[in-house]
């Protein structure tokens, strides 16, 4: 017996404002770390935590030289590259002097590099710029 309320439900979907396409497709465009994140964690706090919360924090010590009073923390998120050095810093340390090549080699296809580093290795390196980013967005809960 099937339920006709479920089907005939409209669902509501979200739309990332600086890509268009629905945030959980946002990190295989070009421009997800430096356009769609930013807006994801301003925006949608929750559903970035739900989307990327299965990564491990890896606090790194040039979040702790933040400290000017108010805790702003980085202002940009992590570039390709950083992510790679966060990544074999954590799992891999003696692969660090052969990121350049790396990245070379997957040049334009990163998405498919950490896609098999997060399978082989296990969960990348949470960015600072994405830590604490807890806000009181009470009104956007729909």
């Amino acid at each position: 017996e099937v339920d006709v309320q479920s089907i005939t439900t409209p669902v509501t979907i979200l739309y990332c404002d600086a890509c268009g396409m629905p945030p959980e497709y946002c990190e295989y465009g070009p421009d997800f770390e430096t356009h769609c994140l930013p807006w994801l964690k301003k925006a949608h706090p929750h559903l970035l935590a739900r989307l990327h919360g299965g990564r491990s924090t890896n606090n790194n010590d040039a979040d702790d030289d933040n400290d000017d009073g108010n805790n702003a923390g980085p202002t940009a998120p992590w570039t390709t590259k950083e992510r790679l050095i966060a990544f074999y810093t954590k799992y891999q340390p003696d692969k660090l002097d052969g990121i350049d090549g790396i990245l070379e080699k997957y040049s334009g296809k990163e998405d498919k590099l950490f896609t098999a580093l997060v399978k082989k290795y296990g969960p990348e390196p949470e960015d600072p710029f994405y830590l604490g980013s807890d806000s009181d967005d009470d009104d956007s809960e729909d």
